[in-house]
């Protein structure tokens, strides 16, 4: 065995929990290495001196002490506040609200991106006009009649024709 197996089971050795083939190893190791009977040795004399050490007995209150500490420092402070609130809504409150809040920032971010500079015929430059992008439109096929599209073609279509 190497040093080091044997001193990791000095413990052990000592309480005499290893297996018969182990303890007769460790038992031979401590024979043949100085190095690990001296270690032996200390880890004897330090687990004597714990063994002197006088056992300290609580006062019986002070279990409860303890307890009703860990318990108020739980009740103050912003963490458990949090908590006690998020509990509170539960899953369909708490989606409302991240619904809110996506439906805020749609309406922001639209409104950032419908700025004229954002838009592809939002400054016409010269000899392009509002006609020529409806112009454009007429290369698709033509809007199914009762969508969105469709009235949108008709509505511009008739200010187009009382323009003339």
């Amino acid at each position: 065995m190497k040093c080091h197996s044997v001193q990791k089971k000095f413990s052990a050795y000592q309480d005499k929990e290893l297996k018969p083939q182990e303890q007769e190893e460790v038992s031979r190791h401590l024979l043949n290495c100085q190095f690990c009977r001296e270690q032996y040795a200390e880890f004897e004399r330090l687990w004597q001196t714990l063994g002197e050490v006088e056992e300290i007995h609580p006062d019986p209150w002070f279990y409860r002490q303890v307890v009703g500490k860990i318990k108020e420092s739980r009740k103050h402070g912003i963490l458990p506040g949090l908590q006690r609130v998020f509990w509170k809504l539960r899953a369909p409150a708490i989606a409302s609200v991240l619904l809110a809040v996506g439906i805020v920032a749609g309406i922001y971010l639209g409104n950032v991106m419908v700025r004229s500079d954002f838009l592809p015929f939002g400054h016409t430059a010269v000899g392009h006009s509002q006609e020529a992008f409806l112009d454009s439109l007429k290369v698709f096929d033509s809007a199914p009649p009762g969508t969105l599209a469709h009235g949108y073609l008709q509505m511009v279509s008739s200010k187009e024709d009382e323009s003339k």
